[in-house]
């Protein structure tokens, strides 16, 4: 192949891959930082990336000056509103310095508005640019007339921009954003090095030096492409409230999800033509091949290039990155569990000879049959756990079948229990002792630790949510009553749960409420009190008339929210006091639980009707 047809092939790969460089970075900006008035400028500039670098990639195939003198005229719709982009960008830059200007804001739609000129005059008139040419083998326009005021105003353009961008770099008063703002300032003229048609001044040269030129514009290109991606990453930190490990971890997923999966289909398909050409057979052949094989190889290929990338942007952060994984591969989801107790209950009904066995849980919701073999009604599962409930050790006879219970290991808190039914056969149990006891062990430490791994996410998930406020400042409060939220109940049982527990109250949306504000008047406002005041009056509420008494129906859901959350009574004890077994402890907490919330709720909403009724508009929620 002769050197120049290589030099122009090695272009194409080039335009190429900017060609979706651009265009992915304009969706991430668009996608992630839509409501930063910096990131939509930084849109623009890409999008004028992209149109020149559209133009180019298609004039590859043209041949003929006149068809190639279309698509040159289209790339100004890119070019001309460069330096349009650049104000709108830098204008952003300085308001969040804190610099406000009327007359900036003026500018910056004057820009546009110029810009739009200028793509009228360049697509319908000679007089910024006519006729195609070919020089080089590169096809380009002449200058019109009109094009030194049009060089003028963009040089002007892009210079105001730069301007701006250090006035705005030095009005920073934080190291960091300094930093960032360098970056952003020496970056950010790539666009407009990429577009500016540099052939209207130089392409009479052409035809001496044609290796020369496609050498320079493939280098040239790279460097572009290189700091395109610096100016979307230091734009991407702007306006926005989120960890930089959470920015550089959408980065580093987007990369790989977005722009290089892209540039790797363009090559393997750049290589396939070769190669079709190469051995004569036709593309249709190669083709779905070479995309299956493309598709398991790049798969395995990002998970190999993934920790450079790590390594590059989150280099501090790689250890702890890692200790996640592990934790995120050592979670037990519900099916986990499941199969998992299945498999243990499988092994003990093979080896006491039993074709019916089952596992249960205990949740706050009451008991939940996990893993069951053969014919298992629930009457036999209420009595297992009744039966169990005192028992430290396995196994206990009861109702036909053989029972373990399982309690975790530092507390002897009951789990769940194992069950399998007594076989027809002799079997010497004694001798299977030691391993029966090992499996049970292994049952009760996973539904331990699915316990715990419940309680850790359910906090995450708080936690979760309140960062997502944090990260939304902008957006305002929910116009949903809160006492119709979803989450009312929760909030409910988690403020009970933390009656005694001091600050984590301050954390709990029920501090919203009307009653909760007025309560704060009486105490000082303070509001974990406050708070506390009105879940107080919520449970005396369901307090039945006469005298107390702990077994009556009437006063069960009164007895058990007054001694467990206000008094902070063990569960194993409530439940000797009310003569419940710890199943039917946990089944009406949730009942008294969803009492309090229709309590609460009632006080709500007389609440916010009082002013009404007395003439006065009800006061807005702060």
């Amino acid at each position: 192949m002769d050197p120049l047809d290589l030099l122009i092939q090695i272009n194409f790969v080039i335009v190429a891959a900017l060609l979706i460089a651009s265009f992915s970075l304009l969706v991430y900006l668009l996608a992630y930082y839509f409501r930063s008035r910096s990131a939509r400028g930084a849109a623009w500039l890409l999008v004028s990336v992209f149109v020149v670098y559209l133009g180019d990639l298609v004039l590859f195939f043209v041949s003929d000056p006149r068809s190639a003198e279309r698509w040159l005229r289209l790339q100004w719709l890119g070019i001309a509103i460069t330096p349009a982009a650049y104000a709108h960008l830098t204008d952003a830059l300085l308001e969040r310095t804190g610099s406000f200007s009327s007359w900036r804001r003026w500018a910056v739609r004057g820009a546009y508005g110029l810009g739009a000129i200028w793509c009228l005059l360049a697509l319908w008139t000679d007089l910024l640019v006519h006729d195609g040419a070919a020089d080089g083998r590169a096809f380009h326009l002449w200058a019109g007339p009109l094009f030194p005021l049009f060089l003028v105003y963009f040089l002007g353009g892009v210079a105001w921009g730069v301007i701006n961008v250090w006035r705005a770099r030095r009005r920073m008063l934080i190291s960091t954003h300094r930093r960032r703002m360098t970056y952003l300032a020496v970056t950010m003229v790539a666009p407009a090095i990429g577009v500016f048609p540099y052939l209207l001044l130089v392409g009479r040269t052409l035809p001496s030096f044609p290796a020369v030129f496609w050498g320079l514009v493939g280098i040239s290109n790279l460097i572009i492409g290189t700091m395109l991606f610096g100016m979307v990453y230091a734009v991407a930190y702007l306006d926005v409230l989120v960890p930089d490990r959470v920015i550089k971890q959408r980065w580093i997923d987007y990369l790989l999800r977005g722009p290089v999966l892209a540039t790797f289909v363009v090559l393997v398909m750049f290589g396939l033509s070769r190669l079709s050409h190469t051995l004569g057979l036709p593309l249709a052949l190669l083709l779905p091949l070479v995309a299956a094989g493309a598709i398991v190889s790049y798969e395995v290929f990002s998970d190999w290039i993934r920790p450079f990338f790590e390594w590059l942007f989150l280099r501090r952060d790689v250890s702890e990155l890692v200790r996640m994984r592990r934790l995120s591969d050592a979670m037990i989801t519900a099916r986990d569990l499941r199969q998992f107790l299945e498999g243990i209950l499988a092994l003990m009904c093979e080896a006491l000879r039993s074709p019916t066995g089952f596992v249960v849980r205990i949740t706050p919701n009451g008991i939940e049959p996990v893993a069951a073999f053969g014919p298992i009604e629930r009457a036999s599962i209420e009595e297992t756990l009744s039966v169990v409930e005192g028992s430290t050790d396995g196994p206990i006879v009861a109702d036909g079948f053989w029972i373990w219970p399982l309690r975790s290991r530092g507390d002897p808190v009951l789990l769940g229990a194992i069950a399998v039914a007594q076989p027809a056969g002799e079997v010497t149990l004694e001798l299977l002792q030691d391993t029966i006891r090992g499996w049970v062990a292994r049952a009760a430490a996973a539904l331990e630790d699915r316990m715990l791994q419940e309680r850790a996410l359910s906090a995450l998930e708080q936690v979760a949510e309140e960062v997502s406020r944090l990260r939304q400042p902008e957006q305002g409060p929910s116009a949903m009553p809160l006492v119709e939220h979803p989450e009312f109940t929760h909030w409910v049982k988690e403020a009970l749960a933390h009656y005694w527990g001091g600050p984590r109250l301050l954390q709990s949306p029920l501090l919203q409420l009307r009653i909760v504000q007025q309560a704060m008047e009486i105490h000082d406002g303070n509001p974990i009190r406050a708070l506390r005041a009105v879940l107080t009056e919520a449970i005396e509420q369901l307090r039945p008339d006469g005298e107390r008494k702990l077994t009556a129906p009437e006063w069960l859901l009164y007895n058990l929210l007054e001694m467990r959350f206000i008094q902070g009574r063990k569960v194993r004890e409530i439940a000797q006091r009310l003569a419940l077994s710890e199943s039917d402890l946990y089944r009406k907490q949730r009942a008294a639980i969803e009492a309090v919330a229709m309590v609460l709720a009632e006080m709500e909403r007389r609440a916010a009707r009082a002013p009404a009724e007395e003439g006065h508009p009800p006061k807005p929620m702060e």
